[in-house]
């Protein structure tokens, strides 16, 4: 295929690191068949591990086959939603690879979502399978019968498990699972349950299933539902492969990731689901992150890569045990290891002491939405950390900064809202046109609804989400880049500023922080007096044991507002 379009003439690109204009193995196909790729050509290489139990790409193509053939065999058929309903384990690969390769739509869900949240996304997606978590199918149960399921596919994580052979912390989720219901004479609404292993190794493979195109649908990627009920991005194989190919320009089959970012959300899947397919790496999974498992799986399989938070991050360097660990094989393949700010900001001084212990320094992972299957904005091969720094537009990407109220694209340097244009641009929300055209230009221009700049050399600053955008005595002021600038100062662990109302300026910035050991308010007050610019400086600072955070390690600021009185912004 022609990839000249895609080509990258950016003097910053980093020629050392990334080539300069993309190839795509397979022409493009969808991930499902690189999945197959890898099973024929290195099939008895590792593919999944699980707490003990490994997978090879043989095996794993196996399953992926097996699972298709039950989702066709039992009538379902290419248009139709398979919800997946599951923390990180294998059974979220194989159902995931598997629904696609029958021609579904996948639609993976939070699993910590219940109730009413729960029953409007399947009523949404129409989905007429879902593979859950035996803990879950309660929650399944009570609203199965207001929707369109007809197969449900009961998964115990133990069934991919070794866990005499662990070798980490075995978490509650697995340790502790329900056993699969007897639902026999009892079924809620048309939803028929039957346990996923027993599913999987009933049938054999069939090879005259449908094959998708790369503009068929794939994907309903839910977003997070931070401004109202979560809204399905609907995405095409050529979008999941196109960033799934761009993401693997760099990596290769002889990394060792770690999946501890949940994969129901879209960076984590991207990372290890969709470009693991591409690359052939060995990824092992955990279902759920605590400091103790990580360490000990990074130790144990001699972990290359992973991607993590930054509270995280500080939470393993704290952690009693940390010195028991080997975790230098971080640095095995790479000089610096992808970490994300969401909303805590990485410090020089947090990767100096990160580099101390694992020999790799830490780089933002970039920048992206749901909308675009995010991967739009990345720091390959760029040393820098700098308040709100996530990097340069990636092939095919284009970035602008517009004003918010003219729309005008603003020069360089001046911020405004990011707005993207990418290849992999979702088609619309699902079923919500209106929603759509408020973002979604004709052109595909998409409006993100968050503040940044660019530099001249073609790098972006996210600099927040205009709806917390603050307006103080006429200026506008990202809240963002307080936090910032006091998370870097070194006198906190994390910060969120929100608008305290004042009689003259409408409101004025007020920093909740979590506290270094010792630090006081005056202190933070003094430290923001001489480095920020008068109207930027918190006029109050609260000292708070924690921050709320979303199911993937934002700071949940919605959340931490609902606690404040109604006339703070």
């Amino acid at each position: 295929m022609d990839t000249a379009e895609f080509r990258v003439e950016r003097d910053a690109w980093p020629d050392d690191v990334l080539p300069r204009e993309p190839t795509f193995p397979l022409e493009g196909a969808p991930v499902h068949e690189h999945l197959r790729e890898q099973g024929r050509d290195q099939g008895t290489e590792p593919a999944l591990t699980f707490y003990g139990h490994t997978l090879s790409w043989s095996e794993l193509d196996d399953h992926v086959d097996r699972f298709a053939t039950v989702l066709y065999e039992r009538g379902h058929r290419p248009g139709d939603i398979c919800a997946l309903y599951l923390q990180n384990c294998p059974q979220f690969w194989i159902a995931y690879h598997g629904a696609q390769r029958a021609g579904l739509t996948v639609a993976p869900l939070n699993p910590q979502l219940r109730d009413v949240v729960l029953e409007y996304l399947l009523e949404d997606n129409e989905a007429s399978a879902i593979v859950a978590h035996t803990n879950l199918l309660e929650n399944v149960e009570s609203v199965a019968a207001e929707t369109a399921l007809e197969d449900g596919f009961a998964v115990q994580y133990r069934t991919y498990a070794d866990v005499a052979n662990a070798r980490l912390p075995v978490h509650e989720v697995v340790a502790g699972e329900k056993p699969i219901p007897d639902w026999e004479g009892s079924n809620p609404g048309n939803l028929t349950l039957r346990p996923f292993a027993d599913a999987v190794t009933a049938v054999d493979p069939r090879r005259d299933l449908p094959e998708p195109s790369p503009e068929d649908r794939a994907l309903l990627q839910y977003t997070g539902g931070t401004s109202g009920m979560p809204k399905a991005c609907v995405h095409s194989h050529w979008n999941v492969t196109y960033k799934a190919v761009i993401r693997n320009q760099g990596p290769d089959r002889d990394e060792v990731q770690l999946a501890v970012m949940p994969v129901f959300h879209v960076a984590g899947k991207l990372g290890t689901v969709d470009g693991q397919a591409v690359s052939g790496n060995h990824v092992v999974i955990l279902p759920r992150y605590t400091p103790e498992a990580m360490l000990a799986a990074i130790d144990a399989y001699d972990v290359t890569s992973t991607w993590i938070a930054v509270p995280m991050i500080e939470e393993i360097l704290e952690s009693d045990r940390l010195e028991e660990y080997d975790l230098t094989s971080l640095s095995a393949t790479s000089d610096a290891m992808t970490c994300t700010s969401f909303g805590t900001n990485i410090t020089a001084a947090l990767s100096d002491r990160w580099e101390v212990i694992t020999g790799a320094r830490l780089k933002e992972g970039g920048y992206g939405l749901s909308e675009t299957h995010t991967g739009d904005v990345n720091t390959a091969g760029i040393e820098r950390v700098e308040p709100g720094f996530v990097g340069q537009p990636t092939y095919g990407v284009e970035v602008e900064i517009r004003d918010f109220e003219t729309n005008e694209v603003l020069p360089v340097g001046e911020e405004g809202e990011i707005v993207l244009y990418t290849p992999s641009m979702m088609a619309g929300y699902h079923d919500r046109p209106a929603a759509t055209n408020e973002v979604l230009e004709a052109d595909g221009a998409l409006h993100t609804g968050d503040v940044g700049r660019l530099t001249e050399e073609g790098f972006l600053y996210f600099l927040g989400r205009r709806k917390d955008t603050l307006k103080v005595s006429g200026h506008t002021l990202s809240p963002r880049e307080v936090e910032y600038a006091i998370e870097e100062s070194g006198l906190v662990q994390d910060a969120l500023v929100v608008g305290r109302p004042h009689e003259s300026r409408g409101h004025v910035p007020e920093a909740h922080v979590i506290p270094a050991d010792g630090v006081t308010e005056d202190a933070v007050l003094s430290w923001a007096d001489e480095h920020l610019a008068e109207f930027k400086r918190p006029r109050s600072v609260v000292l708070v044991d924690e921050l709320p955070r979303t199911s993937v390690g934002k700071v949940d600021r919605k959340t931490y507002r609902e606690r404040l009185p109604n006339d703070y912004a």
